[in-house]
């Protein structure tokens, strides 16, 4: 029996190690134990360092991995971004165009307007079925960054752009209901489903008790950790974490401690802010994936943030992550996002708004005192991780919605 064909289009992918590229890898692997024969497109460059340069062309378990060259521009400011995504779409266009043709393609959202490739693609291959992973919504994502005058006079032939990719779409799916919302308005006729990102680190049995010694190593000797792991970037907000933290320390001490183990471009900010009277937060090394869960398994709660500008246009792939192990969540962020509503509907954790910080701060510490509901609570993380967000029904659908695509067209 001939597999069908389906070329996965990112930016980043195996080997690197940012959360992007890994869910892609994730993927393309699952799609290959369905039955698909995957191709994945990329860029040479490393995300971490972009002086790292892969090879144009390699096998990884079963998927052949094509990457074009990219010059070695960094993704730290918007105009950086934008260079990288008109290098990185012209490049990909060149290169399909010396590929045999695919039944379907599944393009992200990294580069930044990756989807506009699907404008000549469609003329290439007229029966392709064409699908767009949506991570980060773009053009907004770029003017919720604080864009400069020459990319906000850009915006509207952005938008212009992006709807007539969004239109040669079969398929969007998008990260939540926060996010579809964002994207109604280019009025697409694409098929909606929702597919979140599933965690990195799945363990068989959850929750588990903490390493004593990296709890130790991340917490001291505190009755109650919560940590942050993961990136600290431009759509994040550490300020009312932070003021949580205050918060507990002004109520007992370091009896609830928080660490910030992670990497990114707020990440001296949040150093900057840090004063002597802060000695309950820590700082730690950002985690190599192969000690990650064994660092998410010593806290007892997590801690992400988004801010409000940046709402439906990315959802934290941290909270997956949190549920995975067990660990409910303090989120910071706006009560309208897709996090908020997963968090008080699915009831695994607090929301943190700046005008209840007080009662957060009393849920907190009545978990301190009660280790029987902390653990109640852990439990069922896990369980709603299980139903909802876990790679195997992440992976599932995808192999669902791809077939559906290919059989109508």
């Amino acid at each position: 029996m001939v597999r069908p064909r389906v070329l996965l289009a990112y930016h980043f992918f195996y080997p690197d190690d940012v959360v992007s590229a890994r869910l892609f890898t994730d993927l393309a692997l699952g799609l290959d134990a369905a039955g698909w024969d995957v191709t994945a497109l990329a860029s040479d460059r490393a995300w971490s360092n972009p002086e790292t340069r892969y090879p144009a062309r390699e096998r990884y378990s079963g998927i052949a991995i094509e990457r074009v060259h990219r010059p070695a521009w960094g993704q730290a400011r918007p105009i950086e971004r934008l260079a990288n995504a008109g290098w990185m779409v012209t490049a990909w266009s060149h290169r399909i165009a010396t590929m045999p043709p695919f039944d379907a393609i599944v393009v992200g959202s990294d580069p930044s307007f990756a989807p506009l490739i699907l404008l000549p693609l469609r003329r290439r291959w007229p029966g392709v079925a064409t699908a767009h992973w949506c991570y980060d919504v773009y053009p907004e994502a770029i003017a919720a960054d604080g864009a400069s005058r020459i990319v906000r006079a850009l915006y509207p032939l952005a938008e212009r752009a992006m709807a007539a990719a969004y239109r040669r779409c079969d398929l969007i799916v998008d990260l939540g209901p926060g996010m579809r919302r964002r994207l109604a308005k280019y009025e697409s006729p694409a098929m909606r489903e929702t597919v979140s990102p599933w965690a990195l680190a799945e363990p068989e049995s959850a929750p588990r008790a903490p390493d004593p010694h990296v709890r130790q190593q991340l917490f001291g000797s505190a009755k109650l950790g919560l940590l942050y792991s993961g990136t600290l970037g431009r759509a994040h907000d550490f300020r009312q974490l932070l003021a949580l933290a205050r918060a507990c320390r002004a109520r007992s001490g370091d009896d609830v401690a928080f660490c910030f183990s992670c990497r990114g471009h707020r990440l001296d900010e949040l150093k900057a802010a840090l004063g002597a009277e802060d000695s309950n937060v820590r700082i730690a090394p950002f985690c190599p994936e192969s000690e990650l869960a064994a660092q998410l398994e010593a806290a007892e709660l997590h801690l992400l943030s988004l801010q409000s500008a940046w709402s439906g246009l990315v959802v934290p792939s941290k909270f997956f992550g949190s549920l995975a192990v067990g660990r409910p969540v303090v989120y910071a962020g706006p009560h309208d996002s897709d996090i908020a509503q997963w968090v008080s509907a699915l009831e695994v954790g607090y929301v943190a708004q700046p005008e209840r910080l007080s009662e957060t701060v009393d849920a907190l510490h009545g978990l301190a005192a009660s280790p029987d509901a902390l653990h109640v609570m852990q439990r069922r993380a896990r369980q709603v991780y299980d139903k909802h967000f876990c790679k195997e029904v992440g992976l599932a659908t995808w192999h669902r919605l791809l077939s559906q695509l290919v059989s109508r067209r």
